[in-house]
């Protein structure tokens, strides 16, 4: 590959820098070229990420272009990882034992706590406000609005003997300070995407250049991704600046935007409030398009991505084609994933397993029960999920209810005092619901999808409605595995890395910080998408919203498609069609 003057000088630094640029500047590429040198002139080296997909993506690419990139990694010179992946190495390397939560284990404890601290608002929320407040150095004041919530989170932790990954960075950092656990062995350390660093983070960065290790930091503070989570953005850009023995480089011009689309995608990130300065120019020489497509029904707008898929494969003919189907929320994702399957594709999706979502998981346990494998808890989730009370379910637990064979049995509800005449037609409107599918399962009266649709039909009227969409999706993915029900349910659980060779990728936005691809689609490209609805507690973030939609449209290198089904597009679509005409005017003129 050939390099441009600005990108040569970072190459040929050896010591701490920082390198600041618009997206396809080469940022990346800068670092596993930087990896390459290190590592063939005998040196060791870490390539690190804040997000496992994203590291993941990374090898995919470095594999296609360094052969020796795995080997490399195989041998030990080439350490490549999140930094909590990273830190947690050198603990167990120093014989301090630990056991990580995972991210699912996470939401299990945030779920239960949510309920017992009456916390006022979404489990979302309480993730972003657990990870933000333990991104930083010091521990969260006692007169913050979330401090018990973050304790009793915390409490849970240390009750499990349970470290999140805020946990192991911290104990890494104390572990150095203290001469226990020592830094990576490394000379250097490669880091992508240094805007997403939280306080704790560059702590930990930073000791380790004071013990000598050199920082190579690539850094973008127009895509910052987590800014929920105590992602810094510019603040980490200018902490790391004013570091002793750094350097900063600045890579002017894009190779990625299309020069007909790079003003209108640039204006974007320039109508932020504070933002790094660095250049705009782009060296992409191609045309490129943008296209929105208005639609009746959500129905309309998935039949019309499969077919524009489906059109876009057959024209590549074995040329490059990289299609990025672009998503405000992890959900959007799946359902899309889920349509392109349908239709005969197999794209790469980075979204969050569906089952991770409470009502995705109790249409999942409602399958356990109706084949017969439930565990106390499946048949726990599904007696709530119907309307039962906690306190009731507790109740028929203790007088004797039982999972282990409890359809074949005929759904047997232990009799309960004192409830009310509304909550005993309830438990006999589940125990109807499930004895009846027994029934029809074991007179082999019906096949067992079709006996499962039933149950998912029985379940919805128990639902809100906002919650039908999920149901309906898990339903929809579980039924569209392929093999008997009783086979499905061990592969249902299992996390899959993306398809790294499918010319189709499916994922939130979040997740796509290191991807560019030949056409980038936004679908539910509405008003109520982008910018995303403020939440109950966060409330809104403007210039954040703006930085995902930068993030998202910055992705390409030739064409955008923006869709909905809404009745208004995002007005970040006014804002690009009004750049481009007001330059069609200037060529004109």
């Amino acid at each position: 590959m050939e390099w441009s003057r600005s990108q040569q000088a970072v190459l040929k630094h050896h010591e701490s820098a920082l390198v600041v640029g618009p997206p396809g500047s080469g940022k990346t590429l800068l670092l596993l070229e930087k990896a390459h040198r290190l590592i063939t002139s005998g040196q060791k080296a870490a390539l690190c990420t804040f997000a496992f997909r994203s590291l993941e993506y990374i090898k995919s690419y470095a594999h296609g272009h360094y052969p020796q990139f795995n080997a490399h990694i195989a041998t030990g010179g080439l350490r490549a990882g999140t930094l909590r992946d990273l830190a947690a190495a050198q603990l167990q390397a120093a014989g301090e034992p630990f056991s990580f939560v995972s991210n699912n284990q996470v939401r299990e404890i945030l779920r239960t706590l949510v309920a017992q601290q009456a916390f006022p608002g979404t489990l979302s929320e309480a993730e972003h406000i657990i990870r933000a407040a333990k991104s930083h150095a010091k521990k969260l004041p006692e007169t913050d609005r979330h401090y018990a919530f973050v304790s009793a989170y915390q409490h849970k932790l240390e009750e499990l003997g349970l470290l999140d990954r805020h946990d192991i960075i911290r104990r890494h950092v104390l572990g150095m300070r203290e001469g226990k656990v020592p830094p990576l062995p490394v000379s250097h350390i490669l880091l992508d995407n240094l805007q997403d660093a939280t306080e704790l983070q560059l702590i930990w960065l930073q000791m380790h250049m004071g013990s000598g290790v050199a920082l190579t930091m690539a850094a973008d503070d127009d895509i910052t991704a987590f800014v929920q989570d105590g992602a810094m953005g510019l603040q980490a850009i200018e902490a790391v600046e004013a570091w002793p023995d750094i350097t900063r480089f600045n890579l002017e011009v894009s190779f990625r935007l299309p020069k007909t689309l790079a003003p209108a995608i640039n204006k974007i990130a320039r109508q932020l409030k504070h933002r790094a300065t660095k250049g705009d120019g782009t060296a992409n020489p191609n045309p490129g398009d943008l296209r929105a497509e208005a639609f009746p029904s959500a129905v309309a707008e998935h039949a019309f991505l499969a077919s524009t898929c489906s059109q876009l494969l057959a024209q590549a003919k074995g040329s490059r084609l990289a299609i990025g189907i672009l998503t405000r929320d992890d959900f959007t994702a799946s359902l899309i994933t889920q349509v392109l399957r349908k239709a005969g594709m197999n794209p790469a999706s980075y979204a969050r397993l569906i089952w991770e979502n409470p009502t995705a998981q109790l249409v999942l346990a409602m399958l356990y029960v109706m084949l017969g494998q439930a565990t106390p808890a499946h048949l726990q989730l599904v007696l709530i999920g119907f309307g039962l009370p906690a306190g009731v379910v507790t109740g028929l637990f203790s007088q004797g209810l039982r999972a282990e064979g409890w359809l074949a049995a005929g759904c047997p509800l232990p009799p309960l005092e004192g409830l009310t005449p509304p909550l005993q037609t309830a438990v006999q409107r589940v125990r109807r619901a499930f004895a009846g599918a027994g029934q029809l399962l074991q007179a082999k009266a019906m096949p067992p999808r079709d006996v499962f649709k039933s149950l998912v039909a029985e379940l919805l009227t128990t639902l809100p409605a906002a919650e039908h969409p999920e149901a309906l999706l898990a339903t929809d993915t579980l039924l569209s595995l392929s093999g008997k029900l009783t086979e499905v349910l061990p592969r249902v659980m299992q996390e899959t890395l993306p398809n790294m060779e499918s010319p189709i990728t499916v994922a939130p936005v979040r997740e796509v910080r290191n991807m560019e691809f030949t056409t980038v689609i936004l679908p539910h490209a509405g008003a109520a998408s982008w910018p995303w609805p403020p939440q109950t507690l966060l409330g809104p973030n403007p210039d954040h919203e703006r930085r995902m939609f930068y993030l998202a449209i910055s992705r390409t290198r030739a064409n955008l498609l923006l869709t909905w089904h809404t009745p208004q597009p995002s007005p970040f679509l006014g804002e690009l069609q009004q750049t481009l005409k007001n330059q069609a005017k200037k060529g004109a003129a």
